[in-house]
């Protein structure tokens, strides 16, 4: 690809092709550089850490403005009540290590914890806290965005709430998130971890279905891996009373000791694809989602494919704010459905897994559901419209007053606002 890769705390400047590097940035100004390229005009592509799929944030000819981690941990401010303000750009890797030490904790952490803040927020954030705490985004207080004329303001659910309503979740859509306040939690060092083998797809949906009714659970996943279907049940604590059988153990720092049997699949891509996507469906749902999964698997004969199904409940607090893009908006509780695939280079292969991709993108939205937008997801206009309707209007109205459309336009978010208005006024 040709586009130049501009972190946040170096801006690189390019006269007659000769290119120049401004010196960093120091701590006490974190957004003049940021405003500087935004307000630019150029076509941006906002990153976070680049853990990213299906070209989201790859760019070809344009500015690549992504996040430098190792510069964040200096920013963050602890501003009591258990609230901590952390600069967009910082790893949840690196804030967790920051609130353990002062015995506070990230309530939802993502399974790979190296991703930057801002970029999570950016697409919602779930993870196996998600069954008591819901999504990363039901925790952020406030943020700071800086939109496409450079001009920085925080937001929140009473300051420009449809701008924090449709950043938070919107893939950098609405503008850059340059920093961020979230609420913690108290920090618990050991959990708790059932585990339970179950024979059947079915079997796992039952049993998946059961824990979603529940309100005391605290940790939940599920795994369809090299043939064998896992659950995972937690609890925090340390009681030992607990553990009365073989499959439990009691397991320090988890999530970030982070999951082996995931981020061994997400790394061991070699001279493959990459093709992952998510689905997020009602609580009740998962029973014939999965049924869609095994029908599409035994009509299209993935060869040379290995697939991951991982599972996550999502519980969100009653408060929740509706946010325009996440995968969850109204339900109080709802089950995350993630097919991750690593393809050989062949274009067979690829062609039958985003056919499989799309049929149960289709399934998905008739069963109520909606797609997690990280991910391989072949959106065209007219599925995004169904299933975000009005707010691609708003969208493309706070773009446009906003300043925004030379950032991220390359987007099925941003495509799909530009549908031509109909003769009755309507898209």
């Amino acid at each position: 690809m040709s586009s130049r890769e501009v972190p946040l705390d170096e801006f690189a400047t390019d006269f007659g092709g000769l290119r120049r590097a401004v010196p960093k940035v120091v701590h006490r100004m974190p957004s003049a550089f940021p405003s500087v390229l935004l307000s630019s005009g150029r076509q941006l592509t906002l990153r976070g850490a680049g853990h990213s799929c299906d070209g989201q944030t790859v760019t070809d000819g344009e500015l690549l403005v992504t996040y430098a981690p190792k510069t964040a941990a200096a920013q963050v401010r602890d501003l009591g009540e258990g609230l901590i303000e952390v600069p967009a750009g910082m790893s949840w890797h690196g804030l967790e290590r920051y609130l353990n030490r002062r015995s506070r904790a990230v309530p939802v952490l993502p399974n790979y914890l190296h991703m930057s803040v801002g970029g999570t927020l950016s697409v919602g954030g779930a993870g196996i806290d998600s069954v008591r705490y819901g999504m990363q985004v039901d925790h952020v207080e406030r943020i700071q965005l800086i939109d496409g004329t450079g001009a920085s303001r925080w937001c929140s659910r009473t300051d420009h709430p449809e701008l924090f309503r449709f950043a938070l979740g919107g893939l950098g859509t609405a503008g850059l998130i340059e920093r961020a306040v979230l609420r913690t939690v108290p920090y618990h060092r050991y959990t708790h971890v059932h585990r339970a083998h179950h024979a059947t797809l079915t079997e796992l949906a039952g049993h998946t279905e059961r824990i979603a009714q529940r309100d005391d659970v605290d940790i939940y996943w599920a795994l369809l891996r090299r043939g064998r279907l896992v659950s995972t049940t937690g609890w925090r604590g340390s009681d030992v009373g607990r553990c009365d059988d073989e499959n439990c153990a009691i397991v320090p720092n988890l999530p970030s000791v982070e999951h082996d049997d995931i981020t061994e699949t997400a790394f061991a891509v070699g001279d493959r694809v990459r093709m992952w996507t998510d689905y997020v469906v009602p609580a009740g749902q998962l029973a014939p989602m999965l049924a869609t999964v095994e029908a599409l698997l035994s009509r299209y004969p993935l060869n040379r494919v290995l697939m991951m199904l991982y599972i996550l409940i999502v519980r969100r607090p009653p408060d929740a704010t509706s946010f325009a893009f996440t995968p969850v908006r109204t339900d109080p509780v709802s089950i995350g459905l993630g097919v991750y695939t690593t393809v050989d280079h062949d274009p067979a292969a690829t062609a039958a897994t985003r056919d499989v991709f799309h049929e149960l993108l289709e399934r998905c939205c008739e069963l109520g559901g909606r797609p997690y937008l990280y991910g391989a997801n072949d959106l065209d206009d007219a599925m995004t419209e169904r299933l975000y309707g009005a707010d691609l209007d708003h969208l493309a109205q706070l773009r446009s007053s906003h300043r925004l459309e030379h950032v991220n336009a390359h987007l099925p978010l941003v495509s799909a606002t530009r549908r031509t208005p109909s003769h009755n006024g309507r898209w």
